[in-house]
């Protein structure tokens, strides 16, 4: 009888396990079936599958940006409006991993529990999904960055609507190119770089490094240092492009002087640098409406003075996102406060899945007092090295350039970021384009077309 009893305690254990299991597989199947049948390594959805009863895709203001009509998914009627947008938007296929046809194809097709992908065509309807993008200012950015590859993200830093999220290369999505997998020029044309790619970030960063100082102490704003063109860290140099003589921080940054911020980290030190750099979002993934960025990097643990040096003027390993530097520079604007941003407005029946659920809660990356400073600093930059005029139009906005360096051979990548002061149009804003070689000359242009269409669009 004992043995008996002995033999059956691990069949019983077994037997629970088992139920247990099968309960806890429901439960997801129930929860996620959704979410699972819209991965992209589904292979029932690699190709029009699950679209041709698809729900409409709208901007902001109601332009329609896909549609399925006789089985066929349809796009946007212009042809400059359908390249602008299919970094978000999608194709057919689900190439693009963060674009709405990819993240939300189950939603957009009706997906139902019962019948999953099999649902009769007479009892398909699919779900509407209406965007915080503005198409207009979407295409804006697009023929602003031409042939060049780059991004846009603006959004606004008060309620968190993306109004722009613009990748280069793209292509048609109602005529995929034959040769979009060996042309160079669509290299990465899959890819949303606004939160998929990760750069150098130049000179942008040393705002990060004037945040760790004011951070540490107030009345490093004040600190005065004489530039002659250099700095010698470990024997070795780091050059500015001019000689700006005597500077505290507020023309340092005005100026972008190298040696002023690389001698700046290295007294602040690597543990204080790397633990502002991530209050400021390095080392993270943002995650809004199911999209995951690629984490920004920075870590000088490792790193010898003359590395730390550069750190702190964005060269070295930095690595940022463009998404992350908008965010960052919505925090200078909020008072110290980012707002994530999120890309979906509305969808049918609320039917949110459970990966628009996942967005951050807004967070303090840095106190208000550091945030109104480098707002003043910002405005002063703009004013007296880039002008006003600059950014052409009726905005008021305070700005950093960055020009990064990205080998011996290279061309410097350009990027500029900033925000509006704007009560009634409160936006931060990020741009890069790749090997632009200058912020100023390139980007902000860039940027300043992109502002512009948000106005005239009202």
């Amino acid at each position: 009888m004992r043995r008996t009893r002995s033999r059956s305690f691990p069949v019983l254990m077994l037997t629970l396990a088992f139920f247990a299991g099968i309960v806890y597989f429901l439960v997801n199947l129930t929860v996620h079936s959704a979410e699972w049948v819209s991965k992209p390594y589904n292979g029932h959805l690699s190709d029009s599958t699950g679209l041709e009863f698809a729900g409409r895709i709208t901007d902001r203001n109601g332009i329609v940006l896909a549609r399925s009509e006789d089985r066929k998914r349809i796009y946007n009627d212009d042809y400059d409006i359908r390249c602008a947008c299919l970094p978000v938007v999608g194709d057919d296929s689900v190439n693009n991993s963060t674009a709405i046809q990819t993240l939300y194809r189950s939603e957009l097709s009706g997906y139902d529990f019962i019948f999953g992908l099999g649902t009769p065509d007479k009892l398909k309807k699919g779900n509407d999904i209406t965007l915080t993008i503005d198409s207009k200012v979407q295409t804006a950015a697009y023929r602003a960055l031409g042939d060049s590859k780059g991004a846009v993200v603006v959004y606004n830093y008060r309620t968190g609507d993306i109004l722009c999220m613009a990748s280069t290369p793209t292509y048609d999505p109602m005529n995929k190119p034959e040769d979009i997998e060996t042309n160079e020029k669509y290299e990465g044309a899959y890819l949303n770089r606004a939160v998929s790619s990760s750069y150098t970030p130049g000179s942008t960063f040393k705002l990060v490094t004037a945040a760790a100082a004011l951070e540490k102490d107030r009345s490093l704003e004040h600190r005065e240092f004489d530039c002659v063109g250099s700095v010698e860290i470990d024997d070795k140099p780091v050059n500015c492009f001019s000689v700006s003589g005597h500077i505290d921080m507020k023309d340092a940054l005005k100026d972008s002087c190298n040696a002023y911020f690389a001698t700046l980290a290295v007294e602040l030190g690597r543990p204080c640098m790397n633990e502002e750099a991530q209050k400021l979002g390095f080392g993270k993934s943002w995650c809004f409406d199911g999209i995951e960025t690629a984490k920004s990097s920075y870590d000088v643990s490792e790193a010898s003075d003359y590395d730390l040096g550069w750190s702190g003027v964005g060269q070295y390993t930095v690595l940022e996102t463009p998404m992350n530097m908008a965010i960052r520079t919505s925090a200078i604007a909020n008072g110290g406060v980012c707002v994530v941003p999120h890309l979906i407005k509305d969808m049918d029946g609320d039917l949110l899945s459970s990966a628009a659920d996942k967005s951050s809660k807004p967070e303090r990356m840095m106190s208000s007092e550091t945030a109104d400073k480098l707002k003043e600093m910002m405005d002063y930059t703009v004013k007296e090295s880039y002008g006003k005029w600059s950014f052409s139009g009726s905005l008021d906005v305070c700005a950093k350039t960055g020009t990064a360096e990205v080998g011996d051979d290279g061309i410097a990548h350009a990027w500029v970021t900033g925000f509006t002061t704007d009560e009634s149009c409160p936006l931060a804003f990020a741009v890069i384009v790749e090997h632009g070689n200058s912020g100023f000359s390139v980007a902000i242009p860039v940027a300043s077309a992109v502002l512009n269409a948000i106005t005239e669009n009202g």
